[in-house]
């Protein structure tokens, strides 16, 4: 038996061998007898006899967990490692009833697995898996825009509503279709927040109280209101305690047209100084 006459065979048998959408492969009796070079209904009673009498390739197969009942399933199909199981037996375990044909094809099986031939001589290919759909980019940039700026925000020290602000800031400069649910959600969050020229710097303080703002600023961080920082653009941020008066909010420096951050107090801040 050579390599040309097996392929042959297979040739012969191809029509006899299918293979599902998960790519299990499955094949005829007929077409399994073939390549083990038996009789096609000396394999067939040797399968049905699972249930009675097993015989002794039934054996084998239960051996291998193959139960009497799939077995008995068999007629209307092999599945892929049911027929490298037939095949192996004839090769190898049944002793005067081995073939040459059933080795061959066994060593072939043993290069690429039964399956994969199956699948190969059927022509099979695996489906394409869906990829999990993408948000639009513009959506997405967006989307980090306003997570860094809540980022830096929260860093800062500024107020959660302050963040929010520029948040949607961030994210609407990205993506300028969101404007309009922007200045709605700004809307939104001024109104539930007093307006900035409530707030109070430490020289509007110290003119109520008769203190200079450097006296201010001490006994903010005196008692624990504020403490200071190293940075010369934001020098005083709100302690845990201070931040029930004090706020972060923007202010246009003097020296250019950008805006900054700086620590400003609720008027309420005067009656707490004065007691």
């Amino acid at each position: 038996m050579s390599q040309i006459e097996i392929a042959q065979i297979i040739e012969q048998i191809k029509q006899e061998i299918t293979v599902d959408s998960n790519g299990h492969g499955k094949a005829s009796i007929r077409a399994t007898a073939r390549l083990a070079d038996v009789q096609d209904s000396s394999l067939r009673r040797a399968l049905s006899s699972a249930a009675l009498e097993p015989s002794v390739l039934a054996k084998s197969l239960i051996e291998q967990g193959f139960t009497p009942a799939a077995l008995e399933t068999w007629n209307q199909g092999i599945p892929d490692m049911g027929v490298a199981a037939v095949i192996e037996y004839y090769a190898f375990d049944a002793g005067r009833y081995c073939k040459q044909q059933a080795r061959l094809v066994c060593k072939a099986f043993n290069r690429i697995g039964v399956r994969a031939w199956m699948q190969d001589i059927t022509g099979w290919a695996k489906p394409a898996t869906q990829q999990p759909e993408q948000p639009p980019k513009s959506i997405a940039a967006s989307h980090e825009a306003a997570q860094l700026a809540l980022l830096v925000g929260e860093f800062a020290g500024l107020e959660k509503s302050l963040t929010a602000q520029l948040a949607v800031n961030a994210a609407t400069k990205v993506n300028p279709a969101l404007k309009p649910a922007a200045d709605e959600l700004k809307t939104a969050i001024a109104s539930t927040n007093p307006a900035e020229d409530a707030f109070l710097n430490a020289t509007q303080i110290g003119e109520v109280v008769g203190m200079s703002a450097r006296a201010v600023n001490n006994w903010l961080v005196q008692h624990r209101l504020q403490y200071r920082t190293e940075d010369k653009k934001i020098p005083y941020r709100p302690t845990e305690s201070g931040k029930q008066w004090g706020r972060m909010v923007p202010a246009l420096a003097r020296s250019s047209n950008q805006t900054v951050f700086q620590l400003r107090w609720l008027p309420e801040i005067v009656q707490v100084i004065s007691e």
